[in-house]
């Protein structure tokens, strides 16, 4: 017994020197230990904040960087301290209030930047317009050439990350042959993959897969963008403005379906006001050409083929932005090779990241998705070390 005593202590000082050792001198050890100090900065469930005992505060600054057409702003959240560090640029996409200020905005970005990244924001006039834009890419690309060309970036360590639909359009510029050699990663959080499955899903107010279909209780804000691009693509001038009167001026009458002229404005009509999901397929190929163009190039799908980057996924089940099926059918596409997906259950009720709403999440649960999490942004502060 004593032997045996001898050789469990004996093993279990290796193993704590072993743990130990891996933790200080392996990119992997120290990884790991940047994420199990990231987790509770950014969980508000946890009110215990490590990570800021041990980092230095990060430096904020307002920047300004060249695209095509003028100039455009943004937050930089640099690392306390000097050197070379790896970098994300991260897009919020479209928002309902200006988040500069929004403290889980705040806290991912200061939360990064002490974990030794360079994190910049960028705020294009879209954005609280409520639309999406062609020229959105473009710009994305100028600002990841701008962070990338940062003194205190190290360039080989740059990636990409966005919410909703920051995430895809972040996606669709990192598809872009100017930088897509360059861009290490992109952190796909609540994206939709094709936008003509994200508009059937908005326009049928359902969740559907290969072999099924249900109810999808759709948040206001992208029924209010579906709204703007499907009206604002319609090319009749007198269809468009009566759509105008009946989903802006809310004076619909009982005979406005029938006095609209073309086809495409039927078929806006119809997907605004909610339409089964067997007639959407057929209501989608009728809207305008340039609708339907504008959904093409603004699809990560379209030229899924030349992304480059390692791809991880992260969606909640619950999302009522954008249906999780988006998320597993850009994982599909891409096939196991280079791809790291995480479905989550507590998104929406803890970090509220979409929707403010409350509800709370048992120990148990909250534990295992917080693995999840711990799992998910292991993976990419390894890949960045």
């Amino acid at each position: 017994m004593r032997r045996f005593l001898r050789r469990l202590l004996v093993a279990w000082v290796i193993l704590v020197v072993s743990v130990v050792f891996t933790t200080c001198a392996t990119p992997q050890g120290r990884a790991a230990v940047r994420t199990a100090l990231f987790i509770p900065q950014v969980l508000p469930g946890i009110p215990i904040k490590p990570q800021e005992w041990v980092t230095r505060d990060p430096v904020w600054q307002q920047v300004t960087y060249l695209k095509a057409d003028g100039v455009g702003t943004a937050d930089l959240y640099l690392p306390g301290g000097s050197g070379e560090h790896s970098a994300v640029l991260f897009f919020l996409g479209v928002v309902t209030d200006p988040p500069r200020e929004d403290e889980r905005v705040v806290a991912l970005a200061e939360g990064l930047a002490r974990a030794g990244m360079v994190v910049m924001l960028p705020w294009l006039d879209t954005q609280e317009q409520q639309r999406l834009s062609i020229d959105d890419i473009d710009h994305l690309v100028n600002a990841f050439q701008y962070l990338r060309g940062l003194d205190r970036v190290d360039p080989d360590r740059v990636g990409m990350g966005g919410i909703c639909t920051g995430a895809s359009m972040a996606t669709v510029a990192a598809q872009d042959d100017r930088i897509r050699d360059n861009v290490k990663f992109v952190n796909f959080f609540a994206g939709y993959y094709d936008m003509f499955d994200y508009v059937r899903a908005m326009g049928s107010r359902s969740r559907f897969g290969d072999d099924y279909v249900a109810p999808w209780e759709t948040d206001e804000l992208p029924l209010k963008v579906l709204r703007y691009h499907l009206i604002d693509g319609v090319s009749d001038s007198e269809d468009r403005e009566l759509l105008t009167n009946i989903f802006y001026q809310e004076e619909e009458r009982d005979d406005d379906l029938a006095s609209l002229e073309t086809p495409e404005a039927v078929a806006a009509y119809r997907l605004l006001k909610g339409a089964p999901h067997a007639e959407v397929d057929q209501l989608v190929e009728q809207l305008s050409s340039e609708t339907k163009e504008l959904m093409r190039r603004i699809s990560p799908s379209t030229n899924v083929d030349k992304l480059k980057a390692r791809i991880l996924i992260m969606h909640d089940r619950d999302d009522r932005l954008v249906p999780s099926e988006e998320s597993g059918r850009f994982a599909r596409a891409l096939g196991e090779q280079n791809v790291y997906y995480t479905e989550f259950s507590f998104f929406q009720k803890q970090i509220q990241v979409h929707v403010d709403e409350g509800g709370g999440v048992g120990p148990l649960d909250y534990t295992r998705e917080a693995w999840k999490l711990f799992l998910h942004m292991y993976n990419i502060m390894r890949d960045v070390s």
